[in-house]
């Protein structure tokens, strides 16, 4: 089977992309690469792997002035593309909403016409962030391509290649005895000791798949340089804001400080700190982490959580209460102002961050998130758990809402908690397109991802990954033709 990868190199997942070239290519392994450079950050460094013409480079291939697009090009869309372009973060929310639409369609074509243009069979996809790598899935789907998400598996362990911008496993996920068994022996150490929401590789000193290989990393003047450049190139995509992203995030000793002083403040700002003190019947919200890519992509209808708390609070039964908490990470990074209104709502109660999330799962009548961990871990637990937008820990479960029937949805989950053998049958579904690899960011701290032992397991993973893709599309068309010549 013909395979040709377009690698979708945004931000610094083109380090990682580069070095499945180099291993392919050392191999010899029957497939073709090309790739789409959405920033021009990295875009030399497949200039010395790839033929120009297998680069879609955007800042040059992007028309510089815009014009009025037509929305007839949208007819064979595949999604939706106004919510598609809702996956907005903060740093481009000053845009008028007319240029993202032209931008929106003007990006659509560039991407369709070079993905038929290089005949890629499939398009390799980073954690979808942005309205940009939304609308290549799309176009992808549009013209038949294999979508590959390299996915964390959150508490489980490991990652799977999902196949859309939800975390869908793929065709081949199906559980096994083997894998059956697996599952049954990892619910019963999580409710013993439940393991961390994300677990990466241990590193042990001396053994080489421990090695670092190369981080391609340019030091901070040329980075500067570079971003300075890049700027220079194409002012109609510069953002001002880029400027103090840029500084907090290669000065820490600028940003640490300040950051270190809200979350000073908001961890003052609770009205429970004791599990001692939860009320007797109540249901759990840990915040999400936002603006990001875990609900602005598959369900930015909740990135206002304010819109979600008055979606539970409003629709939960009577006597019920809702406990919410502080994601961890956001403490710092969160208004102070906005814990202070969460206060002042009326059936809505604050716990102090510090509280076990475990514990509140546990003695929740329910846990209610949008896409988030704390679901998933509380169905691990045997709790009732709801998630409100698509994604792995929905897919687990089984469930999730339309927005108008939140009330039916909390009291169903309520009333009805997941038996075991529902938990088992799921996690060995999912447990059945596991690999033991991690993808994430390059230059994060200890560098989990480059080492020499994770790019090889991704690499042999992502090999068997496109293997049972094309043995689950023969058995599928198999059984298609045996159904029409019955028919």
């Amino acid at each position: 089977m013909r395979c040709k990868i377009a690698f979708y190199d945004f931000g610094s997942t083109a380090i990682m992309h580069r070095h499945l070239i180099d291993m392919a290519r050392s191999e010899g392994a029957p497939l073709s690469f090309c790739s789409i450079e959405p920033n021009p950050y990295y875009r030399t460094l497949m200039r010395e792997v790839l033929d120009p013409a297998d680069i879609l480079d955007i800042f040059s291939a992007l028309p510089r002035r815009q014009i009025n697009a037509d929305p007839s090009i949208l007819a064979s869309y595949q999604g939706g593309f106004i919510e598609d372009l809702a996956a907005l973060k903060r740093t481009w929310r000053w845009r008028r909403g007319k240029w993202w639409f032209d931008h929106g369609i003007a990006i659509f074509q560039l991407y369709k016409q070079f993905l038929a243009r290089r005949q890629a069979t499939h398009l390799f996809m980073p954690t979808i962030e942005t309205p940009e790598q939304k609308i290549a899935v799309a176009a992808a789907r549009e013209l038949g391509l294999g979508i590959m998400v390299p996915t964390d598996m959150r508490n489980v362990g490991g990652g799977y290649f999902a196949c859309d911008c939800v975390e869908t496993p793929p065709l081949y996920a199906e559980a096994t005895a083997e894998t059956r068994a697996e599952a049954k022996q990892f619910l019963r150490d999580f409710r013993e000791n439940p393991a961390p929401a994300r677990r990466l590789p241990e590193l042990i000193p001396g053994d080489r798949d421990s090695e670092m290989i190369e981080r391609y990393l340019p030091p901070l003047w040329k980075r500067m340089l570079r971003f300075a450049l890049s700027s220079i190139e194409r002012p109609d995509l510069f953002e001002p804001v880029f400027i103090r992203l840029s500084i907090m995030r290669n000065f820490a000793w600028i940003r640490e400080p300040i950051r270190g002083q809200r979350g000073r403040r908001n961890a003052a700002l609770y009205d429970i700190g004791d599990v001692a003190d939860l009320p007797k019947r109540f249901i759990y919200y840990p915040l999400h982490f936002t603006p990001e890519a875990s609900i602005n992509t598959p369900a930015p209808f909740y990135v206002d959580q304010l819109r979600v708390i008055d979606a539970l609070r409003l629709a939960m039964p009577n006597g019920c209460v809702l406990v919410v908490k502080e994601h961890p990470a956001c403490l710092p990074l969160r208004p102070t102002s906005f814990l202070r209104k969460l206060r002042r709502l009326p059936g809505v109660i604050v716990a102090k961050v510090t509280m076990p999330s475990i514990e509140l799962a546990n003695r929740a009548a329910l846990t209610a998130t949008v896409t988030g961990t704390p679901a998933l871990e509380a169905f691990l637990l045997g709790r009732p758990a709801m998630l409100l937008g698509p994604a792995i820990p929905s897919w687990l479960i089984g469930r999730h809402p339309p927005a108008n029937d939140v009330a039916a949805a909390i009291a169903g989950a309520i009333d009805n908690p997941p038996s075991d053998e529902f938990i088992v049958e799921r996690l060995a579904q999912f447990l059945s397109v596991r690999y033991p690899f991690a993808y994430g960011s390059a230059h994060e701290p200890s560098e989990p991802v480059l080492r020499r032992g994770n790019m090889r397991r991704m690499w042999e993973a992502l090999k068997g990954h496109l293997e049972r893709e094309r043995q689950a599309k023969e058995r599928m068309s198999t059984a298609a033709a045996a159904l029409r010549a019955i028919g």
